[in-house]
């Protein structure tokens, strides 16, 4: 009887201290990678509406292009339930589609438009419901300038390429996968220094005309984006 009494009174004793052993590492900024459809609005740019030529449409056609896009964030601040920092993006999107001859006869040749985005970004992320309320849930709102590098391929080579500025706005919301498994969270962050894991859904308002200059090739459109994100 003593023995069970020794042994209950110790688990009682070191079940607090195992509860609180957890120390969450020092969280500094996020990794995102998403995905999502993209139609830049080419045929919008005022010289081309004026004329009634639609080049974009009339070599490339109506597909949508497939956005890949990586980001990193540095959270420079955290106060009353919320971060503040700056981050960079990078992507890469690409549509392609049959050249056609002066006659406007398909020819074996492809015509490809690429396009790199850059962004630069203020990103303000509301982690009061997931930390304080237990909450899966982290909305955010981002804003900043991005630069759209372009070039056009026919028969495989170079015939045309630039650059257009623009600003974009983009809200999301995240959802804290850490829920589905506290524990496994936890170790994750004690041995990689990974703080948090999300799945989220963004939309983007992407303008990307030149800031209203002339002689840039229109870039924008209004899309929405899935994908991965970690904190750490």
């Amino acid at each position: 009887m003593r023995a069970l009494f020794a042994c209950t009174l110790l688990a009682a004793l070191t079940l607090p201290l195992a509860a609180s052993a957890y120390v969450p590492s020092q969280q500094n900024g996020a990794f995102e990678l998403k995905f999502g459809p993209y139609t830049p609005n080419v045929d919008e740019e005022p010289g081309l509406k004026k004329s009634g030529s639609k080049p974009y449409h009339d070599t490339l056609g109506n597909d949508w292009m497939f956005l890949t896009v990586l980001e990193l964030d540095w959270q420079i601040v955290h106060m009353w339930g919320m971060s503040l920092g700056v981050g960079g993006s990078a992507g890469f999107m690409q549509t392609y589609a049959k050249a056609k001859t002066p006659e406007g006869v398909p020819s074996s040749d492809y015509t490809v438009l690429n396009v790199i985005p850059f962004a630069i970004l203020a990103v303000l992320r509301v982690d009061a419901l997931a930390d304080e309320l237990n909450i899966p849930f982290v909305p955010y709102f981002k804003a900043g300038i991005n630069w759209y590098l372009w070039w056009v391929l026919a028969g495989g080579d170079t015939v045309d390429k630039g650059a257009t500025p623009g600003w974009q706005l983009s809200p999301g919301l995240m959802f804290r996968l850490d829920s589905f498994d506290p524990m496994s969270a936890r170790t994750f962050d004690n041995e990689v220094g990974v703080n948090h894991s999300y799945i989220f859904g963004e939309f983007t308002w992407a303008t990307v005309e030149g800031f209203g200059q002339g002689g840039f090739m229109y870039l924008s459109d209004t899309t929405f984006l899935i994908g991965l994100a970690l904190e750490f």
